[in-house]
């Protein structure tokens, strides 16, 4: 990639309008050094956000153990909820503990999605969905993310928090794409 002196914030914004992934700031005066991490180079990268359903989870293992590992995020296309991957990042102890007794009360032993997960090809990011709990599709959570993959996952995905503002019907795939500005 080319360097540029200058308007990092420019930059960031053509790189934006081009659909990359970020930028890499560093000072002037720092040398590239092999195999470590420094703040002298910086990786900035987009960070976009959406609200999902929540629709099942995982179950947790060591410090998690007895309570969800990760979520089951899906979002409508029509009348159909489609899976768009789990998040397992971004709960603080508190929320971690209210957010399991919220899941227990809403448990279902259906799938609420159009498709099983556990049946669904997984794509590049994506991980294969593993005994899953599955919750009647009544919650949504604000989730921060990279981007969607081709096969409409969300990338590097983080917990902001419960919208108990809105209703799950309007969480869609197509807010999704207009979040990551595609």
């Amino acid at each position: 990639s080319p360097a540029v002196r200058g308007d990092g914030t420019a930059v960031q914004a053509a790189a934006r309008a081009r659909r990359f992934e970020g930028i890499v700031a560093k000072r002037l005066d720092s040398p590239y050094r092999p195999g470590r991490r420094s703040r002298d180079w910086l990786k900035v990268t987009e960070v976009h956000e959406a609200d999902v359903v929540i629709a099942g989870w995982q179950p947790g293992e060591g410090r998690r153990r007895g309570m969800f590992g990760s979520l089951l995020m899906g979002a409508y296309e029509g009348a159909e909820l489609r899976y768009v991957g789990s998040v397992g990042t971004g709960f603080d102890e508190a929320a971690l503990h209210a957010l399991s007794a919220r899941l227990e009360a809403l448990a279902t032993p259906r799938c609420p999605f159009a498709e099983d997960p556990r049946r669904a090809p997984q794509a590049s990011f994506g991980k294969p969905v593993r005994d899953p709990r599955w919750v009647r599709p009544e919650l949504v959570a604000r989730i921060a993310f990279r981007e969607v993959t081709s096969a409409g996952r969300l990338r590097a995905p983080s917990f902001k928090g419960l919208r108990d503002d809105k209703h799950p019907e309007l969480c869609t795939m197509a807010d999704i794409a207009a979040a990551a500005g595609a």
